[in-house]
């Protein structure tokens, strides 16, 4: 009891902490909410981007075509000796049934385009798939390929693969800088908003201290300040996310229709926008803490 009792009181103090100075709580809510709206906007480029690739079959340097009516022993036998090469990573056997059915899934809101089409007509192909780092051999791989008996075409998308794998590593070096900075600048302004606080109840700190308060209960209601902050900063940056993203979509769906074809844009999940206002929240908490801790403990 004696614990939720303590619980109630740091709650209760920390909200009635951020109504005496309304203004400053807004601007601080405010500040933290536009950092991590550009940090949520990186984000959702950065998983639209390696969505899209994924759709787009970016990992698969090699596409080896087979001639038609090739036995399934034969199959299986050319799809060995592929995979014991060293630069191969796996080798996927794709049916004519599996081409279209992502073929249709390719074509997002219009699948009738396919609508008739016999899987037959599909040939049978081996996605060869290698690590980026191999993706320069894709070349000399396909030549090889061209010479077996069975294969009929090869397609190879080496250096197409080498710089969609250098942007993508390029948005998500950029995706965590920003995480950096955004982290920095919360921490900050959590920090510069409940110094403020506890300048202004430094009275009412060194009472609870000559009364046997400890530090976890003296500097509770400023943590509560700093959750609440960056709770409220990051669910507000989101909810701003959400509504541009909803006004932007279609007119980058029409823009870019081809591309977007493999797989429409998708917002963040319920999953990564908790993880979003979590983050905020934890950064709330490491702000008030660092911007209190020194004053109680002195």
């Amino acid at each position: 009891m004696r614990v939720l009792h303590s619980m109630r009181y740091v709650t209760q103090r920390g909200v009635r902490g951020m109504a005496q100075a309304p203004l400053v709580q807004l601007l601080a809510v405010a500040t933290i909410a536009v950092c991590m709206l550009l940090l949520g906007c990186v984000l959702l480029v950065w998983q639209n981007a390696r969505s899209i690739a994924d759709r787009w079959g970016v990992d698969v340097p090699v596409t080896a075509y087979l001639v038609d009516d090739v036995p399934a022993d034969r199959v299986a036998a050319l799809v060995e000796r592929i995979a014991a090469l060293p630069q191969v990573e796996r080798v996927d056997v794709i049916t004519p049934e599996l081409a279209m059915t992502r073929l249709v899934e390719g074509l997002g809101d219009d699948p009738t385009l396919v609508a008739g089409i016999d899987p037959s007509v599909l040939p049978t192909s081996l996605e060869v798939m290698m690590p980026p780092a191999e993706a320069a051999t894709a070349e000399t791989l396909a030549a090889e390929l061209a010479a077996e008996p069975d294969v009929e075409d090869v397609v190879a998308a080496g250096t197409w693969v080498a710089r969609a794998q250098a942007l993508l590593e390029t948005l998500r070096s950029i995706a965590l800088g920003a995480a950096a900075l955004v982290g920095f600048a919360c921490l900050t302004i959590v920090w510069s908003t409940i110094r403020l606080a506890v300048y202004a109840r430094r009275a009412e700190i060194q009472i609870l201290r000559l009364v046997g308060g400890t530090p976890s209960f003296v500097h509770g209601p400023f943590v509560v300040e700093g959750f609440v902050q960056g709770a409220l900063g990051a669910g507000l940056a989101v909810t701003l996310l959400y509504f541009g993203f909803d006004a932007v979509e279609p007119l980058l769906a029409d823009a870019f229709a081809l591309a977007f074809a493999a797989g429409g844009l998708r917002f963040l999940s319920p999953l990564e926008c908790a993880a979003v206002v979590g983050f905020g929240a934890a950064l709330g908490v490491l702000g008030s803490r660092a911007a209190v801790a020194r004053y109680v403990e002195t």
